[in-house]
């Protein structure tokens, strides 16, 4: 196998030498990704910038809301389409008083911000659009074009940049030539099938293009099988452990991208998991999404707050299983992407990285106070149980370390910003 993969290269750069090719910039990988900035007010939205590079785009088949992106070819038909959640409204549901009033899903953020869309290159790309899927208002549109431009200007010898070249008769090669090309073309064309397969399947398993591997941490078969049955549908790999004991075992076997971790298991229950999952050297980095039915308590949240990523009460609804997760993933992959993009402009890791883990805090705080609803308003301290004077204090506690945690976050990305801005490179969206 390997001297065909080796006769047929040969043959192949032979055949491209009679070609005149401009440019010999190193290519990192031929995936692309297209990223589009957009800044958003009580005004609507707008495009602040647009980029295409080489990359790896996230799922969007696990995206959901009321936002609707297109991307359309130079007649104006759709290449793709995907939805989008609205960035600038509060989301949350009631489950009803019949499983006491628990709410079952909420992210709010703020009026006004950034936010960035990133999808797989599209060959024949010109316009991204993007709609109010409700009543298929245009939001906002932009030409994909100069972004392309400047991408192959950079990478001219990209396979979808070449077939972007106008051919003129200076290019053309004599009769000779053409003979030659074809002779040797004829002859490696097999060969050079076999070539991409075998690097195409070599890609696959040595450069991580997999599935997604979500591991679901629950006592009750049948909610392990109905969540197993949902990730499925959106293109997940899953693996199940019945006990907490069980899922520390299978950690140790195989790193998952994201671990459901109910509460309500025993002997070993889900924050205990927890606590060992987070001491691991090789596992204390993997994002856990609490699932329960139990009421958050107060000791729970400032116990663990640090170490969950989200938590969502049950019974919860499908797109909500999706958006949390989707959540989860997408910040991940979006930390990769602005760290690579810091290294290259010079910020101080440690800054950067303190800033994703208060941004992770924060958020997570935020949804957290919510669930607890603990009053802060009360007549006498005199009339309160201990228990409820123990929460409030819980609470109060956490409110104060949140604020104080976003007056460190907005001085961070002021600083990291400015480095960045030095060097005409985008700010940072979180």
């Amino acid at each position: 196998m390997r001297w065909i993969a080796a006769t047929g290269l040969v043959l192949i750069l032979a055949a491209l030498v009679c070609v005149p090719v401009a440019g010999a910039e190193p290519l990192p990988d031929y995936q692309k990704i297209l990223q589009i900035h957009l800044a958003y007010d009580d005004s609507g939205y707008s495009v602040s910038g647009t980029e295409v590079r080489y990359g790896e785009a996230p799922n969007l088949n696990i995206r959901s809301g009321e936002l609707e992106g297109a991307i359309l070819d130079a007649d104006g038909n759709e290449l793709k389409s995907f939805p989008l959640r609205d960035p600038g409204i509060a989301y949350g549901d009631i489950a009803g008083s019949e499983v006491g009033d628990s709410i079952i899903g909420y992210t709010e953020t703020s009026a006004a911000g950034e936010m960035m869309i990133t999808v797989p290159y599209l060959a024949g790309m010109q316009q991204f659009r993007m709609s109010d899927s409700r009543d298929g208002t245009l939001l906002v549109s932009t030409g994909l074009n100069p972004p392309v431009t400047e991408f192959c200007t950079a990478y001219p010898g990209d396979p979808d940049c070449l077939a972007r070249l106008p051919v003129s008769r200076s290019t053309v090669p004599d009769q000779g030539t053409r003979l030659l090309l074809a002779t040797l073309l004829s002859a490696s064309i097999f060969m050079a099938a076999g070539l991409a397969i075998w690097t195409i399947r070599r890609r696959a398993d040595v450069q991580g293009f997999r599935k997604q591997v979500v591991l679901i941490v629950d006592d009750d078969p049948d909610i392990v099988e109905a969540i197993a049955e949902l990730l499925r549908m959106e293109d997940y790999a899953t693996i199940a452990a019945s006990s907490g004991r069980e899922c520390l075992d299978l950690i140790r076997k195989e790193i998952p991208d994201l671990v459901l971790l109910d509460v309500g298991m025993s002997p070993m229950d889900g924050w205990q998991t927890l606590a060992q999952i987070k001491k691991g050297p090789a596992s204390r980095k993997i994002p856990v999404l609490m699932l329960t039915g139990r009421r958050l308590t107060t000791e729970a949240a400032k116990q663990y707050h640090i170490c969950i990523d989200d938590y969502l009460m049950k019974p919860f609804q499908p797109d909500e299983l999706y958006a949390a997760i989707n959540s989860i993933l997408e910040r991940e992959h979006t930390l990769k992407e602005t760290l690579a993009l810091a290294r290259q402009a010079g910020v101080d890791k440690e800054k950067f990285c303190e800033l994703a883990k208060l941004s992770r805090r924060i958020t997570v705080d935020k949804k957290l106070l919510g669930i607890l609803n603990v009053p802060m308003a009360v007549p006498a301290v005199a009339d309160l149980d201990l228990d409820t004077l123990d929460d409030m204090l819980v609470v109060d506690y956490i409110n104060v370390k949140t604020r104080d945690q976003e007056k460190r976050a907005a001085q961070l990305r002021q600083e990291i910003n400015s480095v960045l801005r030095s060097k005409g490179l985008p700010e940072l969206g979180w």
